[in-house]
């Protein structure tokens, strides 16, 4: 990989909503893992060969963070290549993600990315782990794309190919957001004591945390979409109701559902391996759990109100101008910022190139954990047909998952299926 810098130079100053992040993260590891199961046997010395292509590409897939100047912590060049690890062909990649959160990717010395492949008797698994600080989901998933168009030999970037695609450094996401040009945020809904409620943390213990997936056969996944498009909601909106569903049988009488929200598709903000996404609450009450369709269009609505470029505008703005300056202040606000009974990320539909030998047959994640005690963390990926969602926490509800799914089957059953 042609990189001629060193590691003394800095790439660019952290932007407020990382530097959160990166606070935060002193004392409470925050790294999410994406896992691709491919048809084709990788070999350790191609995975090698591929991920400094992709690292050629993507400027923060090659950087660390110095945080020896506290108030201004900066991006600076990592001069080595993304670790590689291999596990015992067979292990199940469930056990890989539990294990990747047990162990944080430090600042220094960089890259902040790692990956585990696992040979299987058919072909591989890569578990790709991004510390939160360079990027998000879809960032990630942008990776996991340019990974398998590289390993498939892509006419793109890297090394073989010449000079990489581009040097431009992604800029801060609330740079990105100062200038647009975004109406005046609307009134929002009242002020909710109970929705900002604090979360509590969990000192960090190395714990591994406990894994679960499901996925819905494509015949479920295409009823739906279809049920979806005729309620008028999101297909988020229905997960949200269907996993509040899920928690008010199990006797919660509130639950709050936190989605991030993507900016490259909320606000306009071009694509890059990068944050550029923010937080938006839900919540529901046992009253509103007797109709499904009614709950899901509730967090649809909400759910529009917070994706509002204005909204997102004022909110980066607020961050920039008041920053947290130390680990403590970076913990309270994530507290309340992040409360809730269930994160759900989901990526909607990704379909990276499937031409290829090395023929992608699943997805699954994003898969992490944020160290808020009791957290549920829901990553949703449709790939291939079929949505896949993979749960962490350290408080199992057995019953989550395949609770979700049953309620999605049932509400999707057919077009003269009850709405409650």
């Amino acid at each position: 990989m042609p990189i001629s810098h060193t590691r003394a130079e800095t790439v660019r100053e952290l932007g407020a909503f990382e530097r959160a992040i990166d606070l935060y993260m002193h004392r409470n590891p925050v790294q999410f893992s994406l896992v691709a199961e491919t048809g084709r046997k990788v070999s350790e010395r191609t995975l090698e060969r591929a991920l400094r292509e992709v690292q050629a590409r993507h400027p923060l897939l090659r950087v660390s963070v110095d945080r020896r100047i506290p108030q201004a912590p900066r991006y600076r060049w990592a001069e080595g290549p993304v670790r590689i690890d291999t596990v015992a062909e067979g292990t199940p990649w469930q056990a890989v993600v539990a294990d990747e959160q047990t162990r944080p990717i430090t600042p220094e010395p960089g890259p902040l990315m790692r990956t585990v492949l696992v040979p299987a008797e058919t072909g591989s698994v890569l578990v790709l782990t991004f510390a939160h600080q360079i990027t998000d989901g879809t960032g990630g998933m942008r990776v996991v794309a340019d990974l398998v168009a590289a390993l498939d030999g892509g006419e793109e970037g890297g090394e073989e190919g010449g000079e990489p695609a581009s040097w431009d450094v992604p800029p801060a996401q609330e740079d990105l957001l100062r200038s647009l040009d975004a109406a005046t945020p609307t009134v929002g809904p009242p002020h909710d004591e109970l929705m900002n409620t604090p979360g509590e943390l969990a000192e960090f213990s190395g714990r591994a945390p406990h894994v679960s997936a499901v996925a819905l056969e494509r015949g479920a996944t295409a009823r739906l979409v279809e049920r979806c498009r005729a309620e008028e909601v999101s297909v988020h909106a229905a997960l949200c109701a269907a996993a509040c569903t899920v928690f008010h049988r199990a006797g919660r009488s509130r639950v709050r559902v936190l989605s991030p929200v993507d900016l490259r598709r909320a606000a306009g903000l071009p694509d890059a391996v990068a944050n550029r996404f923010a937080g938006a609450r839900t919540a529901s009450d046992p009253s509103r759990a007797g109709d499904f369709w009614k709950l899901a269009r509730h967090h649809h609505q909400a759910l529009e109100h917070e994706r509002a470029p204005g909204v997102l505008r004022a909110g980066s703005e607020a961050l920039r101008q008041q920053p947290p300056a130390t680990p403590e202040e970076a913990e309270a606000m994530m507290t309340v910022a992040t409360a809730a009974d269930i994160q759900i990320t989901n990526l909607g539909v990704v379909e990276p190139p499937a031409h290829g030998p090395t023929g992608l047959t699943a997805l699954w994640g994003p898969a992490q954990t944020t160290q808020l005690r009791g957290e549920h963390v829901l990553g949703v990926v449709t790939h291939g047909g079929r949505l896949r969602m993979t749960e962490l926490t350290h408080d199992p509800l057995p019953v989550l998952l395949p609770g979700m799914a049953a309620v999605l089957a049932q509400q999707c059953a057919g077009p003269g299926s009850p709405s409650a």
